[in-house]
């Protein structure tokens, strides 16, 4: 291995990311779903981690069990038994009135959890002044009850009001109850099975729950083993779609008998001992407390070595036992295949949530991209037809030029006289005479009255003058009219994007899985428009602006400061070849004629010192300088809606990778 390949993998074991492992159990897999939906990539607010942390706690819950049933059916005093100790209050009214929580803890103790969100530790023994219908506990929502129980770590037990209890929203807090646990004890008393008071509660109430409901009927005790199988017959044969089995105890017995087992008494005699010493520790001798300890050892020796097999018989009477088999047997499979199935579910819909989110992100890039594209369309139409537009008045400005250069051309016609001259031929005057007499022959030739043309044309009557400058003002305000139906165009763009930036500046999550910064970020894209989107459709318009600007500068400049130069020019040039032409003539008559300037070599000379085929290109046809600018700025807003589109898509990627990401964790979900 050389040395930087040594130095790679000494980097990749001190900096590189561990990959974290999770095991196959329900715990696992929320513990690697949190992992990934909490990644800080994602930007998860504080509402997921708080729900994923809830489900991690649902995957180390025991499962639930409510005890229901109509008042006075001794559900307290059933789950006392169960408990092997007298925790819950009894009585002969509906005692308990909130729905109480019996969960697990390191110790004895009482939580209170108020409507107002308040939570609130009390002492177990004062558990009668929150849960007794008697009192007022309107402000009170639910009890949690905390016992150093063995059972309780595999079961929650959930008591709660009866079906029949005397508030109706006490009865509304049971059925939601019994929608949420795994597993419903229904407890009747043996005298009052199949009455019909009681079918009505459970044709009600009970009818959807039959295979995680057992009915248990208590006091046993009080019947002989027929009636007792009496009765046991007859709540099978006509209540069979509401209970799995049927199972009769003796609540009585089985407390009796729990309560007395060794292993109880001596932690009860532990408990008594230990809550002893914490009340006097602080003002009592030390001989006092040896003494006690004595005492607790003494106790401790005569429950070991006392005789409590009477209570095996007892407990074997009570019957109990085919309850806690019925939980283990029965609901517990169920319980656990549908806790997996549920939190597996809520994981799904957790992730199915931040999907929508995101499909939600993309659903707002589309409509841009849409609103792109759509202007895209619109503004190739407008310029087409702004093309045609303003090149049939281009059109329409250069046959403008073109008569005005005729109204000069007949001006200088106008002006064009004949004059007399006179040139001289050499003339014999006889065979012998030195002398060279010459002869004066008259002729007439074409003269250009230059000052009258200017005078007319530009000086005094200023014809041409006012016509130019007033065809320069039409040329000022085409060129504006150009410049505002371009910027309409991009005004166009400007409602577009105004249209689809407004709902989405005050975008806010509705849901509490859903990012804030995400959200915020969408804000922010959204109130960023003109820098994101506008701004190059901006340039390239004032690019335009400016382009044609100096076009139209250019073609005022070439005919406001060119067409008096231009007419004295030609002049020049047409008194220059009368001149030339009246001089050949002289000189041989037989060969050479006067010139006489007509109309069309007039115009024709006017047009090619007026750089008439230079505006022609740049007025007439399909290469004029504004076809060419609606050409460059359609090619140019393509290409920027298309470089912006490109940017658009960067910005869907990471939404779509993250799509994808919590699908294929979904299917791995199952």
């Amino acid at each position: 291995m050389t040395l930087l390949d040594q130095f790679i993998a000494a980097y990749h074991a001190k900096f590189a990311a561990p990959v974290s492992q999770f095991d196959t159990t329900l715990s696992g897999w929320v513990e690697k779903s949190s992992h990934l939906l909490l990644d800080e990539k994602f930007s998860p607010p504080p509402e997921l981690k708080g729900r994923l942390t809830q489900l991690l706690a649902r995957t180390k819950e025991p499962m639930k069990v409510a005890v229901t049933g109509q008042f006075s059916s001794g559900k307290s005093t059933f789950l006392n038994a169960l408990l092997s100790k007298n925790v819950l209050p009894t009585g002969i009214t509906p005692v308990t009135s909130k729905v109480n929580y019996i969960r697990y803890g390191d110790a004895y103790k009482m939580r209170i959890h108020y409507k107002d969100g308040r939570d609130e530790y009390q002492d177990i023994a004062h558990i009668a002044r929150f849960t007794d219908q008697r009192t007022e506990v309107e402000e009170i929502a639910y009890l949690t009850l905390y016992a150093p129980l063995e059972l309780l770590k595999e079961i929650t037990f959930v008591d709660t009001p009866g079906l029949n209890s005397q508030e109706e929203r006490d009865t509304t807090e049971t059925q939601k109850v019994l929608r949420e646990v795994d597993g419903i004890i229904w407890l009747s008393l043996i005298d009052n099975a199949g009455k019909l008071s009681e079918a009505q509660t459970l044709e009600k109430y009970l009818d959807q729950y039959q295979e995680k409901s057992l009915c248990v009927l208590n006091q046993k005790d009080k019947f002989t083993e027929a009636q007792v199988a009496q009765s046991v017959a007859y709540v099978q044969e006509h209540f069979a779609t509401f209970f799995s089995e049927v199972v009769p105890i003796s609540a009585k017995q089985a407390l009796l008998a729990r309560s007395h087992d060794k292993v109880q008494m001596l932690e009860e005699s532990k408990e008594a001992f230990l809550s002893s010493l914490d009340e006097k520790i602080d003002r009592v001798e030390p001989m006092e407390i040896q003494s006690e300890y004595e005492k607790y050892r003494k106790k401790v020796q005569e429950i070991r070595s006392g005789d409590l097999s009477q209570n095996s018989v007892l407990l074997e009477a009570s019957n109990i036992q085919r309850v806690l088999s019925f939980i283990e047997t029965q609901i517990r499979p169920v319980a656990d295949s549908a806790k997996v199935f549920s939190i597996k579910r809520e994981v799904v819909q957790i992730c199915t949530e931040i999907i929508s989110q995101h499909q939600l992100f993309l659903r707002i890039y589309d409509e841009l991209s849409m609103q792109l594209q759509a202007f895209e369309e619109e503004a190739e139409e407008a310029f087409a037809q702004l093309k045609q537009q303003f090149g049939k008045k281009l059109q329409d400005a250069y046959a403008q030029i073109e008569a005005m250069i005729a109204v000069i051309a007949e001006d200088i016609y106008t002006h064009i006289h004949t004059v007399d001259r006179t040139r001289y031929v050499p003339k014999k005057s006889g065979i012998l005479k030195k002398e060279i007499l010459y002869e004066a022959i008259s002729y007439q030739r074409a003269k250009i009255d230059a000052d009258r043309v200017y005078k007319h044309l530009f000086y005094e009557d200023d014809v041409v003058g006012k016509r130019f400058k007033h065809y320069v003002r039409g040329l000022k305000e085409i060129q504006h009219e150009v410049n505002q139906h371009n910027a309409e165009v991009y005004e166009m763009l400007k409602r577009r994007i105004r249209q689809w930036q407004t709902p989405y500046e005050l975008l806010r999550k509705q849901n509490p899985v859903h990012s804030y910064i995400e959200f915020a970020n969408i804000r922010k894209f959204a109130s960023k428009a003109y820098e994101h989107i506008l701004k190059p459709f901006s340039d390239e318009i004032h690019s335009s602006y400016a382009q044609i600007s100096s076009e139209f500068n250019h073609l005022s400049s070439a005919v406001h400061f060119n067409y008096q130069n231009a007419t004295q020019v030609t002049v020049a040039f047409l008194e220059q070849k009368i001149e030339q032409s009246a001089s050949l003539y002289e000189q041989d008559p037989a060969r050479f004629t006067c010139y006489t300037p007509k109309l069309e070599e007039i115009k024709e000379r006017l047009g090619s010192n007026f750089h008439l085929y230079e505006l022609q290109n740049m007025m007439q046809g399909n290469t004029t300088f504004l076809s060419k600018n609606y050409d460059t700025l359609m090619r140019e807003f393509k290409a920027i809606k298309q470089e912006r589109e490109s940017f658009i898509q960067q910005r869907k990627v990471r939404h779509e990778k993250t799509i994808a990401l919590l699908e294929a964790h979904i299917k791995e979900l199952g």
